[in-house]
């Protein structure tokens, strides 16, 4: 009997340490932080995923999983804002669709996001697709969502907010915003700051409901995906020498 419980526990240990059982270790960091606020660390429906990815330039499958946050993308993104939580909270609903198993497999993934700062480091960041694989399509028609797609499998989904979740009124002062600044023209700061309590408040909402409530998710059978490679300009750097109000 002994033996037997021996040679079982055996086993088991070298079960885990080959890795024939994933193992998440990397856990992600939530933590309240100056570019992290609390409403942001603290929010009912700001989960993280849990990621699978190769080793090395030229390796094999990890032996473990990890797990990226909301956090993450800000940190690399450089600020947490409404269209990063927007994109995180859309591509994670995709994602879980996709590997209902819970593990996103980062190796296997295309998307299609606008050409936003937010919307394309996000889906970046989360799908491992990018435009120099050919594995992210830029196109403007996509609007403030993603389709996303499993190579392996051709499952692909459709992604938006809900009509109404987007406030009209932010929508106009985004616009006026750029327009004032793609003719060359200074932005009031008291405009920055508006845009930006609206852009907090709309962040709270959305990371504090269930998806349900917020996204219309769409199957798209026998959906083909077609690389392109266009280009755009960058948007969230066009006020950073604007003045402040405090």
């Amino acid at each position: 009997m002994r033996k037997v419980l021996l040679s079982f526990m055996v086993s088991v240990f070298l079960l885990f340490s080959t890795g024939s059982v994933f193992a998440s270790e990397g856990k992600a960091d939530n933590s309240v932080d100056w570019f992290y606020p609390s409403w942001a660390a603290e929010a009912k429906y700001n989960q993280p995923i849990t990621v699978l990815d190769t080793d090395t330039g030229l390796g094999r499958y990890s032996l473990h999983t990890k797990e990226i946050s909301l956090k993450d993308l800000a940190r690399i993104h450089g600020h947490l804002c409404d269209g990063l939580v927007i994109s995180y909270v859309e591509i994670k609903a995709v994602l879980d669709k996709l590997f209902p198993d819970g593990t996103v497999d980062r190796t296997d993934l295309r998307a299609v996001s606008k050409n936003g700062p937010c919307w394309v480091d996000a889906s970046s960041m989360m799908t491992g697709a990018r435009i120099n694989f050919q594995t992210l399509r830029i196109d403007s028609t996509v609007g403030d969502g993603f389709i996303i797609q499993r190579i392996s499998t051709g499952e692909a989904y459709d992604v938006h907010l809900k009509p109404g979740i987007f406030l009209t009124e932010q929508a106009q002062l985004e616009s006026k915003i750029r327009k004032l600044r793609s003719q060359g023209q200074p932005v009031l700061a008291e405009d920055i700051d508006k845009v930006e309590q609206m852009g907090e408040e709309l962040s709270q909402r959305i990371l504090n409901l269930p998806q349900g409530g917020i996204l219309v998710i769409k199957a798209l059978p026998d959906y083909k995906f077609v690389f392109n490679d266009m280009l755009g300009n960058r948007g969230d750097v066009i006020n950073k020498s604007m003045p402040r109000t405090k």
